[in-house]
This record gives C-alpha cells, sequence and structure tokens, in this order.
C-alpha cells in the first residue's frame, strides 16, 4: 500500500512509509533498498533505511482544541560501498527532500509534512578498505495534528 498523506490517526507510520515511498521511487541509485528497519539478513548495498528517532508536542493549537503541533525526527541512515557512493547517494537525498517539499500534488507539504529541517549528518563507518561505509542523516518535519 502506498501512502500519499500523513493523516492524524498513524502519523508516525504514514511518515516514515511515505518517505519510504518517495525516495524508492525517486532514488534510482538504489534500486529500491530503501527499508523501515535495518537489515537482519544478507543485503545489496547501496541501500537506505529509515526509523523514527524521536517525536515531541511543543504546543496545542489552542485553548478548547485538541489539535496539536507535531515534530518528528526521522533517521535516514545511507548504507554504501564505498564513501563517494555514500556521498552521492547522501546529496540525492537531501536534494529530493529539500527540493520535493512544496509541489501542489506530489510535495512533502501537500502531503501533510511541513518544515523540512536537516538537523545532523554524521559519517559511521566500518574499519577498513571493505567496511561498509554509512551516513546517518537526522531530518525534522512539524505536522499539525487536528
Amino acid at each position: 500500500m502506498t501512502i500519499t498523506s500523513v493523516t492524524g490517526s498513524t502519523f508516525l507510520a504514514d511518515t516514515v512509509c511515505l518517505l519510504r515511498d518517495k525516495l524508492r521511487t525517486s532514488i534510482t541509485s538504489v534500486n529500491s533498498n530503501v527499508f523501515t528497519s535495518y537489515p537482519k539478513g544478507a543485503v545489496n548495498y547501496p541501500m537506505i533505511t529509515i526509523v523514527d528517532r524521536n517525536i515531541s508536542q511543543p504546543m496545542r493549537l489552542g485553548m478548547g482544541s485538541e489539535g496539536t503541533l507535531m515534530n518528528l525526527t526521522i533517521e535516514i541512515r545511507i548504507w554504501a560501498r564505498n564513501v563517494k557512493e555514500r556521498d552521492e547517494l547522501f546529496d540525492s537525498v537531501y536534494n529530493y527532500l529539500k527540493n520535493n517539499q512544496l509541489d501542489d500534488s506530489t510535495g512533502l507539504v501537500a502531503s501533510n509534512l511541513l518544515g523540512f529541517q536537516l538537523t545532523s549528518a554524521i559519517n559511521i563507518n566500518e574499519p577498513g578498505e571493505a567496511g561498509i561505509k554509512s551516513k546517518v542523516m537526522e531530518i525534522k518535519f512539524s505536522f499539525v495534528n487536528e
């Protein structure tokens, strides 16, 4: 099932699955290897994992309202065979997220994810020339949960 919009009753799962679906169809260099959990068995690189990291509710939408503003922190981890592949894939993912916010029909704002921010990007590399190279990026969105 393809997620096209984030809704109040399932906002966390919707966000993770929406990002997975958008990256699967937009980042061709991963050959659809975009997952919502860390790999447990043999995998093909490069690949991307998307998991939730943190949720906060900084404010309510007003007196007498049950609606809230939610901040969703998502981890997108890029797994690659070498540094060049890792960094090129990071650039593709970041540029996709940055450049696809405002499209009226397919943008992230149209899907109810607001205020895209890249909060960090950290390299985590396994030792040795053959070690897997990865970059963990944390992004943040706001979501109005009415």
